[in-house]
Formats: structure tokens, C-alpha cells, sequence
């Protein structure tokens, strides 16, 4: 595997601060931590050089990793037997799911809404158009560490991050329309790696939410994994923070149906293995869905 450079985190305080704050993260949030590592894995700006996957340039995520991460923990993760598969899964959905977006920005949507956002840097790396509101929901510890790392950069469009989870959905949902988040104009919303952290019933819950939330027009793009993901991330001990009983893709896209959503394309693994050439052992499904 590539060497990873390591940026500033040889500043000693750097590495004081990753220690001390590690710990802090419970399974789902450190998870996240774990998710940028695999897409600065990712990165020109991490390998140097173009590889099959498609390569995400996000110098951003280095800052985050750099407070976050502490150097032991990435270098045994980097190790890790399903290390490649991992950063595959992550390049591709992040590559499909950034020209998504831009996609339908272009088409005249300007809110953008990333339920469990993590450690998400599409505010500051990507080009929107101007108008552009882009709403982050995700925990307090998440979002004072994106603040602290990110929080001197200027995004590229007009950024809200609010505190808030997929438990409670109906008051983020009263915190968006507090700071500018418009239910009568339609909007996007990224579910991004979200259904594997929740019970089926939930995932219809949060569906339904969002569909009862917004406009006509709205569109909604869903990461969906396969049962096999599960059985792998089991074999390797890695499974703490995932819903034993997640669902296959098809039941999951049916679950947005029943909730009122229409489908507009479910992109199989194997499409996006021939796409970009990489083998993702029939892992990763993507859903695009729009509210009639």
C-alpha cells in the first residue's frame, strides 16, 4: 500500500491532541474518522499518482485526520486486511455522489441537506453554483471537531452545520427551518453510509421524514451495502457499530418507495465495477429517488 504522508501531524501538539480526543469518539463517530481516513487514502494529494479508483482531491480531510487520528491507529488501520476494499467502496460512492450533486445543482436546486454528515468536506472541495445552501446534521463532538480543524476556510457556498441525529429527525428538521432551510422549495438530500448504523424501522422512519419534509422536486441519493459487506466486516472483527440484520439494497429501495419516494435509478455494484475498474466485491449499491 502507498505510504500516507502524515502533513503536520508530527506537531507534537497535533499528536497530543489526537491522542487525548480518540477515545472521546464513541463506535459511530470514530467510524466517521475512520471513513475520511479511507478517503484521503484516496486522494492525489495522498498517493501522487492516479490509480484505477477515481481519486478524490481533498487536502481538507488531512487537517481532520491530523486532530482526530492519532498516527498508531491510522498506521494499524492502514494495515488492515480489508484496507483496499474499504478505500475502493469509499472513492467510488464519493465520486458518484459528488457529480450527483453537482448534477443537480446545475438543474436549479440550491439546498443541499447531508443527514449524518460526518466528517464531510463537500462544502469547501466542490464547485457550487452561487445561492447554494449546504446544511450539515450530524453530533456535537462531530461538528466541534470539523470547526476547529476546518472552521478558518472559507466553503464554497453558504454553510450551516447543526447539531443533530437520525433519532430525531422531526426537530433537525425545526433546527433547518430556523436557519434558512426552505420545505417549500425542493432540495437534495445525501444519506451517505447511514442505513447499516440503524434498525429497518428506522430507515422507513427516516425516509418518511425526509418525504414529508420537503417539496415536490426534492431528490434524495442513498448508499446502499450488501449483506456481503457484513459477513466480511465480520470475519475481521469490525462490526461493533453495525445493525446485525441490515437489509439487501432491494428492500432498503423499496422501504423510500413505501415512503412515498420515486425511483429515478439504482446503480448495481457491478455497474460501478465496470465503470471504474475495481473489484468491490458486489458491496456497494447507490440509489438516486425524487419526491413526485
Amino acid at each position: 500500500m502507498d505510504q500516507l504522508a502524515h502533513g503536520s501531524a508530527g506537531d507534537r501538539s497535533t499528536a497530543s491532541t489526537a491522542l487525548e480526543l480518540w477515545p472521546l469518539f464513541n463506535s459511530v463517530e470514530a467510524e466517521a474518522v475512520v471513513n475520511a481516513l479511507r478517503r484521503w487514502q484516496s486522494s492525489f494529494v495522498a498517493t501522487g499518482r492516479k490509480r484505477s479508483t477515481p481519486a478524490i482531491n481533498d487536502p481538507y480531510i488531512r487537517l481532520i485526520l491530523d486532530r482526530c487520528l492519532p498516527a498508531n491507529v491510522e498506521d494499524r488501520l492502514c494495515k488492515e486486511p480489508l484496507d483496499r476494499l474499504m478505500q475502493d467502496v469509499i472513492a467510488v460512492r464519493t465520486a458518484v455522489i459528488d457529480e450527483t450533486l453537482l448534477r443537480w445543482a446545475e438543474e436549479g436546486i440550491t439546498q443541499v441537506v447531508v443527514i449524518a454528515s460526518g466528517f464531510d468536506t463537500r462544502a469547501w472541495r466542490l464547485r457550487w453554483p452561487q445561492g447554494t445552501s449546504f446544511y450539515e446534521v450530524d453530533s456535537a463532538m462531530i461538528q466541534s471537531q470539523k470547526m476547529i480543524a476546518l472552521g478558518d476556510i472559507q466553503p464554497n457556498c453558504h454553510r450551516l452545520a447543526l447539531i443533530g441525529d437520525v433519532f430525531n429527525l422531526g426537530a433537525a428538521f425545526k433546527s433547518l427551518r430556523s436557519v434558512g432551510f426552505d420545505a417549500a422549495r425542493p432540495a437534495v438530500f445525501v444519506i451517505e453510509d447511514v442505513v447499516e448504523y440503524v434498525l429497518p424501522e428506522l430507515a422507513s422512519e427516516i425516509f418518511g421524514h425526509l418525504e414529508q419534509g420537503c417539496a415536490s422536486g426534492s431528490r434524495m441519493v442513498v448508499t446502499l451495502s450488501d449483506c456481503k459487506l457484513r459477513e466480511l466486516l465480520k470475519r475481521y472483527g469490525r462490526t461493533a457499530h453495525l445493525i446485525e440484520d441490515y437489509e439487501p439494497p432491494g428492500i432498503v429501495l423499496n422501504r423510500m418507495i413505501n415512503a412515498g419516494w420515486s425511483t429515478e435509478e439504482l446503480i448495481l455494484s457491478g455497474s460501478l465495477e465496470t465503470r471504474f475498474g475495481v473489484d468491490l466485491h458486489g458491496c456497494l449499491y447507490i440509489a438516486r429517488v425524487t419526491k413526485p
